[in-house]
């Protein structure tokens, strides 16, 4: 877990605009870190000199302390409107409904 909070919103926050992003955006049923540090509509939850590398240790521990589910595995990958790329990666799955 990182030490350092350089994230301006909260826990919440993050996770929700997460899920929005792959309910309404993305279509796919998992997330990566690096896709949500690379997207402009995020840009504001980080300062510019906070590096992507920090983006994504800080975005794994919130969707973590969120009850996300992390999974390495081979699947599809959101690299723009329409486009996706098929890659191994860390995915990111939200907390189950159910339960």
């Amino acid at each position: 877990m990182t030490t350092n909070k350089y994230c301006k919103v909260s826990d919440a926050e993050v996770s929700q605009r997460v899920s929005d992003f792959m309910k309404n955006v993305s279509k796919l049923p998992s997330v990566a870190v690096s896709e949500i540090a690379m997207l402009e509509d995020f840009a504001d939850m980080f300062e510019d000199f906070v590096g992507e590398r920090r983006r994504w240790m800080e975005l794994g521990d919130i969707l973590d302390r969120s009850g996300w589910t992390r999974k390495r595995q081979r699947s599809l990958f959101y690299d723009g409107p329409n486009v996706y790329v098929n890659k191994v990666t860390a995915r990111w799955y939200p907390p189950s409904k159910e339960g």
